[in-house]
């Protein structure tokens, strides 16, 4: 089944040598219709630091829905146990306790950050964190998970 973004990729190809054939002089259609499928999975676009962020967010949300916070998560419905106990630690912070993704840096299907943790009154920390692209969706890997559980001294 062709998703609507493999829909246009394939009529963006189509366009691309039908257009490649007339500037050529080969205007024939058999060269648009013996065109190979575009075969490649698509890429998603690298969210940003503050995508990211948000991403992270939803992930560590109790009070998101269940499906929402396992497509955030590369261990998918599993993960989220150990979210909410990273969430549970979270709710007896300091309320000026704040968390963003900084430096994200990409590499093919994998995105390397630090999550920057800034309290009033204690100095900040980072943690290692990372996201892997699964079906076309930035989510973020069980090690990240279980890196940040492991500084709460939590079970992953």
């Amino acid at each position: 089944m062709k998703t609507p973004a493999n829909k246009t990729a394939t009529r963006i190809a189509a366009a691309a040598i039908a257009l490649t054939a007339a500037l050529t002089g080969v205007a024939s259609t058999a060269g648009v219709a013996a065109a190979a499928p575009i075969t490649a999975p698509l890429r998603a676009q690298a969210p940003s630091a503050g995508e990211l962020t948000a991403k992270l967010g939803v992930a560590i949300n109790p009070g998101a829905g269940r499906a929402a916070r396992a497509a955030e998560l590369e261990s998918g419905e599993a993960g989220i146990a150990t979210m909410d106990k990273i969430a549970d630690l979270m709710a007896m912070a300091p309320p000026s306790l704040r968390y963003t993704v900084i430096n994200p840096s990409v590499s093919g299907n994998r995105i390397d950050a630090q999550l920057l943790v800034t309290t009033e009154g204690y100095p900040d920390f980072t943690y290692d964190v990372s996201w892997k692209q699964i079906g076309g969706t930035w989510k973020l890997t069980q090690q990240a998970q279980c890196s940040l559980a492991s500084a709460l001294l939590l079970s992953c």
